[in-house]
């Protein structure tokens, strides 16, 4: 089974003349980031998490910073840009609010509405500015639900199930 991760981090610009680059929390804080124990790197458009192992990771003030070794130059380290940084999941915890929910827990789960109607089961997330949308397969129909609570009525981690006011052709 593939390990699940959890992005903690986006990889930035470089900063700097000596191949340092920005990274982008994703996490609550900087500090909680810097808590979780190992990461790992996912390059952009790749889909394998690699332990991070001989990377300095440094913090100036609320920002934090990347130095990969063998990338001494903006121009080398500019290739990690937009990789992501995570964790494995079971690094994270739960959440503290129970109406609060990682998307990665959230993939695979079943979807129906009240009156029983099969949406299939949650293949990605999209985040669209405004709130996030799961994106559902039910063999070759396709079904895009608001994450929002006009339309998720339940969710119900244990029956990794999610309970939608949703009709199929809204």
């Amino acid at each position: 089974m593939k390990i699940p991760f959890i992005e903690i981090a986006k990889v930035g610009a470089p900063h700097g003349l000596e191949g340092d680059l920005r990274l982008h929390v994703l996490s609550e804080s900087v500090e909680k980031a810097l808590a979780y124990g190992q990461w790992y790197i996912k390059k952009n458009r790749s889909s394998e998490w690699k332990p991070l192992d001989n990377e300095e990771i440094y913090r100036n003030g609320n920002k934090i910073f990347i130095h990969f070794s063998g990338a001494n130059t903006p121009e080398s380290a500019r290739v990690w840009t937009n990789a992501l940084i995570g964790v494995p999941r079971e690094a994270i915890g739960e959440t503290s609010d129970p109406d609060e929910f990682y998307w990665v827990d959230l993939l695979g789960m079943h979807i129906l509405n009240g009156r029983g109607d099969d949406f299939g089961v949650v293949t990605d997330i999209l985040e669209t500015g405004a709130n996030e949308v799961l994106i559902c397969q039910k063999d070759k129909l396709q079904t895009l639900i608001p994450f929002v609570k006009k339309h998720v009525i339940q969710v119900d981690s244990k029956q990794k199930t999610i309970k939608v006011d949703w009709e199929y052709d809204y």
